[in-house]
């Protein structure tokens, strides 16, 4: 599981980019890193890089080669290009949108004029991709020496229904929440099936699975009496008015804590401790990976307005669940393998924001859901190669869909499985499944 396909997303942004510049009569080209022609970057004379990044601020697979070189030694001076970077990243943790940071230094060093500061987007990402877009169009119409051209209004004689996406998801109806782990496990692991029916969605297998949770009322609860707000105060950010409750409860992370946050309760609560923390990264590491917020406020006590407090918390963002299904074999339906996250802190309950709310649905609940597609994460469009799949865990999932999928086209290529998990008689995910594949031939080897 994971917030977001942040090389997806970075897809979608530069491809946005490319046509408004193109709608106004720009030259442009689209080029995915890894597919660049690095002796070009001499000639350029406008550059715009979107890039993603993971783990501790690092580039995504695709895009390393294209960085290290222009981190490197070869690199050449680039006094014609003018530029502008925008990087994608998670604020929770410790070196947020580092290397996208570094590339825009490096072009500066290089001897390229920095159209406009570097964009760092969190979750939230509209709230800065947005703006970054913006500023990238009038600068590209300054360079390019082009003129906006007229754009027609059509108004269609029959709208189509809008599109499912991650702003406008579909609410679906769950009907299986089933535990697949014994009684007597430490985990509480469950199979989610979800209906597709009238959300004309469509899926392949390896694709992800996006989840809009909703903060468990306890959890909210429990920050709104630290603070000894009102939950029924009204609140309004960028002219949305809500209650506080429900800003708490929809629209912002109560689990996962970010940098910016910490610094900021810091300042308030004036805690020469805190302040020591976050400036050490592997401090800093431990705060963001083992606390939550009402951790935090509880421990180091500030005075927050409920105002201040929704703007200093991060928006809610969704969770990516990869698919455990394929549609050839289970029609308008989604599945999902799911652990759900709880533990005890100070002897009291934490847990997993989407996982919480995912696990204690009941079938007949209706969930807010859309598709994220991953173009990189396939089975080979030829049929009879081999395929080789190490799925520990929920890490499973996935390779449940392929192997229903190469099921399903009757494929001639091998499929072997690597799974794992710590105790066979009550982890074993799918046990009858998997042995039923090795009967009928769909599995070829299972290693465990």
């Amino acid at each position: 599981m994971s917030s977001w396909n942040a090389p997806e997303v970075a897809k979608r942004i530069a491809e946005s980019l490319s046509d408004r510049t193109e709608a106004l009569g720009l030259a442009t080209r689209l080029v995915r890193a890894d597919s660049y022609v690095t002796r070009e970057l001499k000639d350029e004379q406008l550059l715009y890089i979107v890039m993603s990044t993971q783990g501790e601020g690092e580039p995504p697979d695709d895009s390393r080669s294209f960085v290290e070189f222009l981190l490197g030694r070869r690199a050449p001076k680039l006094p014609q290009l003018k530029y502008a970077v925008l990087g994608l990243g998670d604020s929770s943790y410790p070196l947020f949108c580092g290397v996208t940071q570094n590339i825009d230094a490096r072009l500066a060093e290089l001897g390229a004029e920095r159209l406009h500061e570097v964009g760092c987007a969190d979750l939230d990402i509209e709230t800065v991709a947005l703006p970054w877009q913006d500023k990238a169009i009038i600068q590209a119409q300054k360079v390019l020496k082009q003129n906006e051209a007229p754009v027609a209004s059509v108004t269609p004689l029959h709208p189509k229904p809008a599109k499912v996406s991650r702003d406008q998801p579909f609410m679906a109806e769950l009907v299986l929440n089933q535990a697949i782990t014994a009684r007597d496990s430490g985990k509480d692991i469950r199979h989610i099936e979800i209906s597709l029916e009238g959300s004309h969605l469509n899926y392949q297998a390896g694709d992800a699975l996006g989840v809009w949770p909703t903060q468990a009322p306890a959890l909210v609860d429990a920050v709104i009496n630290s603070l000894n707000l009102n939950a029924s105060e009204a609140v309004e950010v960028n002219g949305i008015s809500r209650t506080l409750k429900e800003w708490l409860s929809h629209h912002r992370e109560l689990t996962l804590l970010t940098k910016p946050f910490l610094l900021a309760h810091a300042q308030l609560a004036d805690s020469a401790e805190l302040k020591k923390q976050i400036s050490a990264i592997e401090s800093l590491k431990q705060l963001l990976d083992t606390r939550q917020l009402v951790d935090i406020l509880k421990q180091y006590p500030a005075q927050w307005g409920a105002t201040a407090l929704v703007n200093a918390l991060r928006p809610l963002a969704p969770r990516l669940y990869s698919i455990a299904s394929s549609p050839s074999a289970v029609d308008a339906e989604v599945h999902l393998t799911l652990a759900n996250v709880e533990y005890e802190h100070e002897k009291e309950s934490r847990w997993g924001c989407a996982s919480h709310f995912l696990s204690h649905l009941n079938e007949g609940d209706k969930l807010p859901i859309f598709i994220e597609e991953n173009t990189r994460f396939r089975l080979p469009a030829d049929s009879s190669r081999d395929v080789i799949m190490i799925g520990p865990g929920t890490g499973v999932a996935p390779f449940r869909a392929f192997v229903q999928e190469r099921s399903a086209q009757a494929a001639d290529g091998r499929n072997w499985l690597f799974f794992g998990n710590p105790h066979f008689s009550s982890d074993f995910l799918y046990q009858t499944e998997w042995q039923r594949a090795l009967k009928d031939g769909d599995l070829h080897r299972l290693d465990l």
